[in-house]
């Protein structure tokens, strides 16, 4: 009998757990920038690839799940690449040889950039990847779940939980993985101030887009509190940003802003 598609559970989280996944080791759901697989990133701990799922791992020890697939891909002949949610037979493979016959790529978003070898390498965005079969079989036979499927359970395997309490902040407030989450929000924003529309693609000046809290809690780092903003937009927060970003030491960084990034 062929299985339901499991996009439309009611209770996602307690599905992953059915289908062996370990949830309560991954916290809150945060897009990531797809990036490129080293053995070295691997070998260091900064991806957990395992039979139970495969972890980037950022500062505090903060647990993103994501997936793996082919970078480089004839999409013409083969059809779209597979991708991985756990250290299948394929991807011990792609370790054991030392990532030296293929590139994969970690992501936990749809679609994923794939260059296409049918075209000269363009990047396109390709989406619904199909699920590795060794990864579905290890994991457990749950029919033939897409990468969009899979990253709406991650979007929605934590989504009505609440953050733990944290402790240790800066001593500007601040949680100690502070710099890890705002980086990567304004990477998946590419750098675009949501209220101008103003992007920022100079690698010096990304320190213009700010990642702002908009109910003012430095502790409440969900991605639905966060918002990516220009220095300008920033500052017309309220009075307090106005006075902290466009007077004293910081008049010339906003000064130098206003001249580069005029109004238009």
């Amino acid at each position: 009998m062929e299985e339901e598609p499991i996009y439309d559970f009611s209770s996602l989280r307690n599905y992953l757990v059915q289908l062996g996944y370990i949830v309560e080791q991954a916290q809150g759901y945060r897009e990531i920038r797809p990036e490129e697989v080293t053995i070295d990133a691997i070998n260091s701990g900064e991806l957990e690839v395992s039979p139970e799922g495969i972890y980037v791992i950022g500062p505090g020890d903060l647990r993103q799940q994501v997936f793996l697939y082919k970078r480089d891909y004839h999409l013409e002949r083969y059809g779209k690449p597979r991708f991985h949610i756990c250290k299948c037979t394929t991807i011990n493979e792609f370790i054991e040889s030392g990532g030296f016959r293929d590139h994969y790529v970690r992501a936990n978003s749809d679609p994923v950039p794939v260059k296409n070898m049918d075209n000269g390498y363009f990047e396109e965005e390709v989406d619904d990847l199909p699920l590795c079969r060794y990864c579905m079989n290890q994991i457990r036979q749950f029919g033939n779940i897409t990468s969009s499927q899979f990253v709406e359970l991650l979007r929605q395997a934590k989504g009505d939980e609440e953050e733990p309490e944290v402790q240790e902040v800066d001593i500007f407030g601040y949680t100690r993985d502070w710099d890890y989450i705002s980086k990567s929000y304004r990477e998946a924003h590419n750098y675009t101030c949501e209220k101008c529309g103003l992007q920022i693609d100079d690698l010096f000046d990304r320190q213009y887009i700010h990642c702002h809290h908009k109910d003012a809690n430095k502790l409440n780092n969900k991605e639905s509190n966060l918002q990516c903003l220009c220095l300008r937009c920033h500052s017309e927060v309220d009075e307090i940003h106005r006075q902290n970003l466009t007077t004293g030491a910081n008049r010339i960084i906003f000064e130098a802003f206003e001249e580069k990034y005029p109004r238009i």
